[in-house]
Parts: C-alpha cells; structure tokens; sequence
C-alpha cells in the first residue's frame, strides 16, 4: 500500500546549485524555506538538503516547527510568523525551546513593543515591514519609532512580498541615483526600495547593519537593488529566502507513484464504493494506492482571474455533475476517472485497459505542499 515519491537526486540538487548560485553572483545569501510538510519532501530531508548546499541559515513557518529544526539543521534557523505573545501555548513553548537555542534563533516581530518577545529568552530578532501583501509587519512609520530593544540584537528587516506586482502604484520616496531611473524600475522594486530608505534611516540612528531578508524577487531584481544601494551610498548586505522556486523548481527530478492493489472486473451496472455508484458502462475497477490522507485530490482555491480558468472551471463542473470526475491518476498519459471520492488512504478508478495489474505503479499529478507520502526516495 505504497504512496511515493522517487526523486532524481542529480537533476534535484543540480537545480538548488543552480539556484543559489544564481542569487550568489546577484550577491545575496541563500536561505532554504523548510516548513509545513517539507514541500512533500519532508523537513528532515529538506534540512539535510540545506545543509549539504553549504546554508549557514535555513527559515521556518512557526515555531511549532522549530524543535526540530534545530536538531535536524546545525546552522541559524529563521522562524517566519512573528512571535504573538497573545498566544499563550506559542509563548510557553518559544520561552522552552529559546532557553537552549536562543543562540541560534532569529525571531521574526512585527510589534513595536519588544519586551514581550525578551521576557521568552530571543536574543536575536528581524523586524518585519507590512509589505503589500498586507499580512502581517510594522508599517514604515512604526519603524522609524523602534528605540528600546530590550536588549536583542536586531540582524536586520525582513520583508515578504506578494507574488504579483503590488497593485498599488508606488513612488520612490528618495530619488534613487541619476544611473536608477525610478519611474522605469517595477513596483516591486519601488516597494522594496521605499523600505530600505526607511529603515536606513533607522539604522544610521542605531548603529545596526543595513541588512535586508527578501522573498519573492529575482536574481536581476537584486542585482538591480544592490546598485540602487551602492548609488545612494547605502552599505547593505541582502539574503534571499526561497521555499517552492527553489524545491519544486524541476519537476521532472520527481515522480509520484501509487501502487495498484486489486483489479476487479464487474457486471453490466455493478455498484461500487462507499456511495454504491452504478459504473454506467465501466466494467473494470482499479483500487490504488493514494487518498486524501496523502493529499490526492486536494486543491488551494482558485481565483480563477482569466476567461481561460473560468471556462476550465465551467468544463470541470459539468463534468462533475455527469459524475465523471477526473483523477490525478494516469495512466499512458491519460487521466483515469475516479469512480467516487477518493477513501482516507485508497482512490477507486475507473479504466478498461487491459495491460493494467495488480503491482503497477500508476502515476499521480498531486500538489505537493498538500501532500504526505508513505516512502520518498533518492534523497538517501
């Protein structure tokens, strides 16, 4: 009863070289994303990844992730969601795990009042601005207003950017340099560019280093922000944290299998399943590994933007009301039909194909941070 995962290690880590080396000449520091469930790697695995490229940090989603983290990765480990410390059962468990490894930990603040995130044992904090993305941060002003840490030792601000463009046209509040044409740069660089101004104008107050951690921008988007701030006489220094560019950035290093454990003919309109479904026609079931436990046939909303996506929208939910769902599952480079919901830890498909038997693996298009699997291998 086997879901997998078999990566092609040589074509997987030739892509993270490749990455890091790219943000390298663009002159930042790479900083692995590990969080959740590890892209569907797992985030022991991932850890072992991050430190066989040579990372001296990796970051993390929560802190309920850190433990771990810091058994499985000998390095600094960078925890995103900032600290709340209106979350009782997060702040008894930062103040556990920091009495040891505070040392080794950055914690991310997005509040003015730092006493909350000292009295747990941080030493080391990064600051996060309120970027377009509009989730969580200090707002430039609030920034500008940080005097008493309490004794941390700010490394630097961190910022997380939306995928797309902000939507909001931005100006640059500082002329850049007579070589930068500002109205020419991208919002996001304006974006970005707006946030160094205001926190150099903390750090020339505090003595800190101009250091900023971005996600989201490329490696020309940074070349390009390293002589804005080399043109303005800033003295900065700039890391880059990637989680799915960077994992899931070659698709074809992995395969995701399932296993198909029984074939079972059946006669002119057989019911089938949980729901007792009349096959209408289909006459050979196929049980095969992979369910929801695993994440087959789980899907983030869409916003379904474009004429195209709606349409497809539209297609897929006809076809659905007719009872003919597609699943993951393929088979020849066709898509076999689920004959009902995919069960917890089996799918039940539909397909006439008489080459199919009992121990062939069928491969399976999944998403892969939704997705758990019972063996990954090639990362040994």
């Amino acid at each position: 009863m086997t879901f997998s995962l078999t990566v092609d290690a040589t074509k997987f880590r030739g892509r993270l070289v490749s990455v890091m080396n790219q943000y390298a000449q663009a002159g930042a520091d790479l900083v692995p994303v590990i969080k959740g469930n590890g892209y569907g790697f797992g985030r022991a695995n991932l850890a072992r990844e991050a430190s066989r490229l040579g990372a001296s940090r990796i970051a993390i989603g929560t802190v309920w992730e850190l433990e771990q983290a810091l058994i499985d990765f000998a390095g600094e480990v960078v925890v995103l969601e900032p600290f709340n410390a209106n979350d009782q059962a997060a702040k008894e468990l930062w103040q556990r795990i920091l009495l040891h490894g505070a040392g080794r930990v950055i914690v991310t603040v997005s509040d003015l009042d730092l006493s909350g995130v000292a009295s747990v044992g941080a030493k080391l904090i990064f600051l996060e601005g309120k970027t377009s993305l509009n989730r969580f941060g200090l707002t430039a002003s609030e920034i500008s207003k940080v005097s008493n840490t309490n004794g941390l030792t700010v490394r630097g601000l961190a910022l997380h950017l939306p995928i797309s463009e902000p939507a909001k046209v931005i100006d640059a509040t500082a002329e850049i340099s007579k070589a930068v044409n500002s109205k020419k740069l991208s919002g996001r660089l304006l974006e970005i560019w707006n946030w160094i101004a205001a926190y150099q104008d903390l750090v020339a107050k505090s003595r800190y280093h101009l250091h900023i951690s971005l996600s989201h921008v490329s490696p020309s988007d940074l070349t390009e922000l390293k002589l804005m701030c080399k043109n303005y006489g800033y003295d900065s220094t700039f890391d880059i944290r990637i989680g799915t560019k960077l994992w899931l950035g070659e698709s074809s290093s992995c395969k995701v299998q399932g296993s198909i454990l029984e074939i079972h003919e059946l006669s002119d309109h057989q019911r089938v399943g949980y729901r007792q479904v009349d096959g209408h026609g289909h006459k050979r079931l196929i049980v095969v590994s992979g369910g929801t436990a695993h994440g087959v046939a789980l899907a983030a909303p869409n916003t379904s933007g474009s004429m195209r996506q709606r349409g497809i929208a539209i297609a897929e939910g006809v076809s659905q009301a007719l009872g003919k769902v597609r699943s993951p599952f393929s088979y020849k480079g066709v898509n076999l039909l689920f004959a009902e919901p995919p069960h917890m830890q089996v799918s039940m498909l539909w397909s006439e194909d008489m080459s199919l038997k009992v121990g062939d693996q069928l491969i399976c298009n999944v998403r892969s941070t939704t997705t758990n699997f019972d063996l990954v291998m090639g990362l040994d």
